[in-house]
């Protein structure tokens, strides 16, 4: 069986990591990377042998080119889908959608009229232990789903106009998590309230942005959700999830980088969490690659899609709506069908 071939928009550093697990993946090959910087893109498609060009249009214009994944900048997420999509071509998009709620709705309404293969680039949900959660959540062992509580603080924080042109805090970082709760939850989120501001860094409050913020969402079935976001901490990435439910709790703790712990005297001493949300979440980017195959040469549509995008940036364009306004915000309902 021949190799699905890939194009890549965006050597940065997520476009790093996709172009090495599609060279590395046994039925995928790349086949272009295209990036603005001319540099930095041709070294990434040397290193893999692939073609590279600064132009979305001629990468396009490859008939042999099957799938594109977008890893570029968030401002130019929902150009480069809309071309991509228009020219029939499957898309895995890192998120948000885009910068805009009516950018993202835009790009859904084209992938579906499009009848592509369209995913969002959702990598936890690929995580071993978030994935354990869910199946057994699924299963019935906690009962009704009463509350989920969401932690996520980065070990470094990004430079605030960086973080801006990235979508924000609420947008960037995130969505991820909202797409988590409503996914763990098993419900439609209806109304979000977020509070935050800037506690180490003022510099974000030029942009709009906070670098910690707490959030209440409110799904459906009356359950609720809780976010607890920093931008940096002192002792690595900080990730974890509970749910809770009629019949008890299930988590997916945070990740100790090792399991060995010293006992003596009157401490313990162990082995601290992982430093970046890379050595973290690595293996959960070649699970995602492996799910995306697997819809290509199946024509069956991949779990995350682009309308659980489009749901998680709804959540979060109410979200900035609700920091800026200081109170509850509903969610518009954009990524059903009809």
């Amino acid at each position: 069986m021949e190799k699905i071939p890939f194009a890549l928009i965006g050597a940065g550093v997520i476009g790093q990591v996709h172009a090495r697990n599609i060279a590395a993946h046994r039925d995928a090959r790349l086949r272009w990377v295209v990036d603005v910087d001319a540099i930095r893109g041709k070294s990434l498609a040397e290193a893999h042998g692939a073609a590279f060009s600064t132009s979305v249009d001629e990468m396009l214009a490859d008939p042999d080119v099957q799938v594109v994944v977008i890893g570029s900048s968030t401002d130019v997420h929902d150009a480069h889908l809309l071309a991509s999509v228009r020219a029939g071509k499957a898309v895995l998009c890192e998120k948000p959608i885009a910068d805009s709620l009516d950018g993202a709705k835009s790009c859904l309404d084209a992938a579906r009229a499009a009848g592509v293969i369209a995913a969002i680039g959702f990598n936890r949900r690929f995580d071993a232990n978030h994935r354990a959660v869910f199946d057994r959540v699924r299963a019935g062992e906690i009962g009704a789903v009463e509350s989920v509580h969401i932690v996520s603080r980065s070990s470094e924080a990004s430079p605030p106009a960086a973080a801006h042109r990235a979508g924000g805090m609420l947008r960037e970082k995130g969505t991820h998590f909202y797409d988590l709760a409503c996914w763990m939850a098993g419900s439609e989120p209806v109304e979000v309230y977020a509070a935050g501001g800037c506690l180490f860094d003022p510099e974000y409050a030029a942009f709009g942005d906070v670098d910690t913020a707490a959030l209440t969402l409110r799904f459906a079935s009356g359950a609720l959700a809780t976010f607890s976001f920093s931008r940096r901490t002192r002792y690595g990435y900080d990730e974890m999830i509970e749910v809770f439910g009629s019949k008890g709790m299930l988590e997916s703790q945070r990740q100790r980088q090792r399991g060995v712990s010293l006992y003596q005297g009157d401490k313990v001493a162990a082995d601290g969490i992982f430093s970046t949300w890379y050595d973290r979440f690595a293996p959960t980017y070649v699970a995602e690659l492996d799910a995306l195959v697997t819809a290509v040469r199946s024509g069956v549509p991949m779990s995350p899609s682009l309308a659980d995008g489009m749901r998680a940036q709804a959540v979060a364009e109410a979200a900035v709506a609700s920091l800026a306004q200081g109170r509850p915000v509903g969610i518009a309902d954009l990524w059903s069908m009809g």
